[in-house]
């Protein structure tokens, strides 16, 4: 179990960050490049950052944010990722597994994001107008 009383180099405790992580899921989303590195900012490395990821997923779905990847069609900006499970457990612990056995190091921007299921349903992609040059 980490100690959650544990302070970043900006004072924060990680039980104010897992609080305070859901802060922009109705607006930006929260990605899981931002999550790895805010665990390694306490000093978490290896089980213990594994857990604080865990525990960030965790708080996420718990306030209603569902995991989503950048869409690359259509017109939504995101595209649900259901292929972790149904509960909330199921979905962290997949979450996890998968970071992990990606070699648990920083996650790339694009890789999963977790924003409401209103803005899943409603932010449209950007799309560059074509212009045929003749």
């Amino acid at each position: 179990m980490i100690d959650v009383r544990q302070k970043s180099s900006v004072g924060d405790t990680a039980a104010e960050y897992i609080v305070t992580i859901p802060d922009e899921i109705d607006s930006d989303g929260e990605g899981l490049w931002k999550i790895v590195p805010g665990g390694r900012s306490f000093g978490f490395e290896g089980d213990d950052l594994a857990e604080f990821v865990r525990l960030c997923v965790l708080r996420l779905l718990q306030v209603g944010a569902v995991p989503v990847r950048h869409a690359k069609m259509g017109k939504l900006a995101w595209a649900e990722q259901t292929q972790y499970g149904t509960t909330r457990d199921e979905i962290a612990d997949a979450i996890v597994a998968e970071w992990l056995e990606a070699g648990g190091g920083n996650p790339e921007w694009s890789w999963l994001w977790f924003v409401t299921r209103g803005v899943l349903q409603t932010s449209r992609r950007w799309q560059a107008d074509s212009q045929k040059s003749d």
